[in-house]
């Protein structure tokens, strides 16, 4: 059995003051891609076991830690029972979006896992795997929705399903660096305290759900709280949202880093684009990764 696992960009960022359990809430509108990358699964003997091969494959744990084993083994034990007999799983994962890069690969791994093994053995609702998925992850709940868009709340578990506007082309640029998720929230925290303050301020203003179908709507609410500190950290990324910027794109930083995104009108700004970057040593000959994509789809 095999499903793809699509890569997904924060169109919208915002992160406010932490909860009860110690993690900042947020609001994000997330908007799912067509780079993706591939799962597999298949019966085994016994265990789970995981193969990792593809063009991002390397730095990514073939293991217990490896998010997709995670969610096998949180899906046997919610679907038989713990410590019962139950199958084994050999799971192969070809990666194509890069680690690290806050795009979600990770994630939507996880849910690719979720769903094949769902669709094995169909023993959970949906609700049920929507709780298991929220558990691995904040990214996992909305891959397994298998939506093109979604806003959502609460560490991204709270989700609302979006009618999509027509699909755009994006320019998705990874560096050749990660940012790991908790270095970007304790960056932003470590400024906000700077400055006494735990929230970014003022309210958060949204249009209506039926306006974020419109382009002319979700591009001005494009924002990420995560991404200023990040850049200051990495000034080269600055410059790759200037020349997007410049090349007619709404840019903006996806997650928590490190990977940028451009999203156009057409596809020769988006051509042009890449080729600006390739002129400044920021493309694909260069240790840089740019892939075109599609957005939402």
């Amino acid at each position: 059995m095999i499903g793809s696992c699509p890569a997904k960009v924060n169109l919208r960022l915002r992160v406010f003051a932490r909860d009860a359990t110690g993690y900042h809430g947020v609001e994000t509108v997330l908007a799912r891609t067509d780079l993706a990358d591939e799962v597999e699964i298949a019966d085994s003997g016994s265990g789970i076991t995981i193969e990792v091969d593809g063009p991002e494959a390397d730095g990514v744990p073939a293991g217990p830690d490896n998010l997709c084993h995670r969610a096998a083994v949180a899906f046997l034990n919610a679907a038989f029972g713990r410590g019962r007999a139950r199958p084994g799983v050999a799971i192969r994962l070809s990666k194509w979006i890069p680690a690290g890069s806050g795009l979600g690969g990770g994630s939507s791994d996880a849910a690719g896992v979720l769903r094949l093994l769902a669709e094995r053995w169909p023993r959970l609702e949906m609700r049920d795997l929507l709780r298991v998925a929220g558990e691995l992850g904040s990214d996992v709940p909305f891959a397994l929705l298998d939506v093109p868009l979604a806003l959502g709340w609460e560490r991204g578990r709270r989700l609302l399903p979006l009618r999509p506007p027509s699909p755009r082309h994006a320019l998705v640029v990874c560096p050749p660096f990660g940012v790991s998720t908790p270095d970007a929230y304790r960056w932003l925290a470590d400024e906000r305290a700077a400055e006494g303050r735990d929230d970014p301020g003022g309210a958060s203003v949204l249009p209506g759900a039926t306006r974020l179908a419109e382009w002319t709507s979700l591009e001005r609410i494009v924002a990420n709280d995560l991404q200023p500190p990040v850049v200051r950290r990495h000034p080269t990324l600055a410059g790759v949202l200037e020349i997007l910027q410049d090349a007619g794109a709404v840019a903006s930083m996806t997650g928590s880093g490190s990977a940028l995104f451009g999203v156009f009108a057409d596809a020769d700004r988006r051509t042009d684009a890449r080729r600006r970057l390739a002129e400044q040593g920021l493309g694909d000959d260069d240790g840089w990764r740019t892939h075109e994509v599609r957005l939402p789809i």
